[in-house]
């Protein structure tokens, strides 16, 4: 593959990105408000902390697939 790629590649890239970014930030969300249910429900014993810590890292990972696409659908320099 060359190097730079495309601009439609990294366009394509991008939107790419912002889709995937923003259907797992829908789905752990909805993740996230079923456990905060069953803690209501159930007390300390219903949500494990494992499961907690994985989502929120799902979270932190969502964004910063947000934040990638949106700088490569800008057009900014995406290296940190």
């Amino acid at each position: 593959m060359a190097w730079p790629p495309t601009p439609a590649t990294r366009r394509l890239v991008a939107w790419l990105f912002l889709t995937a970014g923003f259907l797992l930030v829908l789905g752990v969300s909805m993740q996230l408000w079923i456990m905060y249910e069953e803690f209501q429900r159930l007390g300390n014993g219903g949500v494990s902390s494992t499961a907690l810590i994985v989502r929120l890292m799902m979270l932190v990972a969502a964004v910063m697939m947000l934040r990638y696409g949106w700088r490569e659908v800008r057009g900014n320099d995406t290296v940190d």
